[in-house]
């Protein structure tokens, strides 16, 4: 497999050597988004719906690139609603972020960074028998996009970077005990009472190689918080195995891509 990165020999600007859909695709995420498209009304018809099982999560690894959440498929942990058809199986969990809080996030809004975004991604079990084989397919993906910004202290993330002291190269991986599972639901911005959460809607990619063409993205207008250490625990990561010369886990986004003749939707 080709070594991919975020570094100027391997960056986002070099993929399209080894992954031509990152020139030659036609809905490549991310975006920038805006708040002047239409409201799209359909989109809150049924409202976006999760349920999410703790108990499913079942590991957390240092890729090189990122940290991941592994899920177990049981086919408890689900997304419906919200636009989406069909019923969507949470897959894993992972962030992108920068080295301070001006950038980090892949996403925009109106041209804005923010210093962190998550992403938990879906995969369509009402079409298709696995994860694998919905990647390659245009509805085969739905992700969750949550933007993080620096503030007080979230209770659930700090899970997360329990675990990422332990992982700090790339390889390392491991397991949640029973009290340590994470509960993705607790990682969705706050509603306001019983109103639904306002998000951006649109046909995107996968923002990492091999950019494949097969996500419905969500991308969340409310940020969640977390504080200035929670953030540093996830810079502090490195890239690189042990044996090797310290590289730190930052910067590692994709910048928006063109949106050309798509259209994004928002409640």
């Amino acid at each position: 497999m080709a070594s991919w990165g975020y570094d100027d020999k391997n960056g986002p600007d070099t993929w399209h050597k080894d992954f031509p859909v990152a020139k030659e695709g036609k809905r490549q995420s991310p975006i920038d988004l805006k708040n002047d498209v239409e409201v799209e009304k359909e989109l809150s018809a049924k409202a976006l719906s999760w349920n999410y099982v703790p108990a499913n999560n079942v590991n957390i690894e240092n890729t090189g690139a990122s940290w991941k959440v592994n899920v177990q498929s049981n086919k408890e942990s689900t997304l419906t609603g919200g636009g989406l058809d069909g019923e969507y199986e949470l897959w894993q969990f992972h962030a992108h972020w920068g080295d301070d809080e001006c950038r980090g996030s892949e996403h925009t809004v109106e041209g804005k960074m923010y210093p962190a975004e998550l992403h938990l991604v879906h995969w369509n079990r009402s079409k298709y028998d696995s994860p694998n084989v919905a990647a390659g397919e245009p509805d085969g993906l739905a992700v969750l996009g949550i933007f993080l910004e620096v503030g007080s202290e979230h209770q659930e993330f700090q899970k997360i970077c329990n675990k990422l002291k332990i992982i700090a190269n790339k390889g390392d991986k491991v397991s949640f005990s029973d009290e340590e599972k994470i509960d993705p639901a607790a990682l969705l911005p706050p509603k306001d009472g019983n109103a639904p959460l306002d998000f951006w809607r649109y046909e995107g990619s996968l923002t990492t190689p091999p950019l494949l063409e097969s996500v419905i993205w969500t991308v969340f207008k409310k940020p969640i918080q977390i504080s200035k250490e929670q953030m540093t625990t996830m810079r502090d990561l490195e890239c690189n195995c042990k044996e090797t010369a310290i590289l730190k886990m930052v910067n590692n986004y994709r910048t928006p891509c063109p949106l050309g003749n798509r259209v994004c939707k928002q409640t």
